[in-house]
């Protein structure tokens, strides 16, 4: 292999997220202001870098980290028992349900530590994804807030449920660009165990930037439908449950999140597709046989039926559920106190 084709192999980003990069960027930039004076940016974006990255590093600490660990072996599972042979197939027991998965998790040399393997990715991660996603998707839902010119004449807002969906699914958007390696990283250390860092260069050595960003389309649909309808599903839901005060936000964030994991296929589809970056029993040594998001979701249908879009689902609710309370409903008392 020359230095030319060692180059591209290594620092070529898929074309479909160097486009979503620069969709992201216009989802949440801000029309520039001319002036004579320099225009700061207002106290609450501040607020809410800081607020974002607090929020989503304690979520993924409780419960949002061990949630992910549980669904990814899950998943796992089942992509593994899918990779044997034919003969293997029939003489192995079916994979373990969910249940069953976390008690042997627990029961591992680690043991209840191991539900937070990765954490040193996923805390990188929730630092910047967290302030990222907060800011943007807050940014949005208050522009929406306004009178928007060219609909409804310029004097009506978007309902709060549609407003909800769109700042969502802009929040999301903007998230997924840093969550794409570093859910991998997470990922990768469920299935295999060992570091970050080690799981990290065996990444970088053997597919490049190409295999850090592998599954990035999955994890661009995962994120921006997951806030969509994490953000939409509560505001639709909030003023119908006839609860008020507290409870009936964490309610209406509880019910939202759990909603919201009508996109399950995403996500298998997004380990399925990572998994391939660090498998040993994978034979795609260069990364040129990414399937991309829909020829994955086809192959899972194929080889696992319909059902195996929805692998995990026990856990992805509680990870929903969990994760809406953190990035949607507790910035929603904070701003009403």
């Amino acid at each position: 292999m020359t230095k030319k084709e060692i180059f591209q192999h290594n620092y070529k980003m898929p074309s479909f997220y160097i486009l979503f990069l620069i969709l992201s960027l216009v989802l949440t930039a801000k029309p520039t202001v001319v002036s004579s004076t320099a225009v700061s940016p207002p106290p609450h974006v501040f607020r809410n870098l800081a607020r974002g990255s607090a929020l989503k590093m304690i979520a993924d600490l409780g419960g949002g980290l061990p949630f992910e660990v549980w669904k990814s072996s899950v998943v796992m599972e089942h992509i593994n028992a899918n990779k044997s042979s034919k003969q293997q197939q029939q003489q192995q027991k079916p994979p373990a349900n969910d249940f069953l998965i976390l008690q042997r998790i627990l029961n591992s040399d680690r043991g209840i530590a191991a539900l937070w393997s990765g954490c040193s990715a996923r805390m990188v991660e929730g630092f910047f994804s967290g302030a990222v996603l907060l800011t943007a998707k807050e940014a949005l839902r208050k522009s929406f807030a306004k009178p928007i010119p060219f609909v409804f004449g310029g004097t009506k807002t978007l309902p709060p449920n549609i407003a909800g969906f769109l700042s969502g699914a802009g929040g999301g958007a903007a998230q997924a660009i840093i969550m794409a390696p570093c859910s991998l990283l997470v990922t990768a250390t469920t299935a295999n165990g060992g570091s970050v860092w080690d799981a990290a260069k065996d990444v970088w050595c053997n597919h490049g930037l190409r295999g850090v960003y592998r599954g990035s389309s999955a994890v661009a649909a995962r994120q921006a439908t997951n806030w969509a309808s994490r953000q939409g599903f509560t505001e639709l839901i909030r003023p119908r449950i006839g609860i008020s005060g507290i409870g009936g936000e964490i309610l209406a964030g509880c019910l939202g999140g759990t909603l919201s994991a009508w996109n399950t296929p995403f996500e298998v589809a997004r380990i399925e597709s990572q998994s391939n970056s660090f498998s040993k029993h994978s034979s795609d040594e260069d990364g040129s046989n990414d399937e991309g998001l829909f020829g994955t979701m086809s192959g899972i249908v194929e080889r696992r039926g319909i059902g195996g879009l929805y692998t995990g689902l026990i856990p992805r609710i509680g990870q929903a559920c969990y994760q809406t309370v953190f990035l949607v409903t507790i910035p929603r008392i904070l701003d009403a106190s």
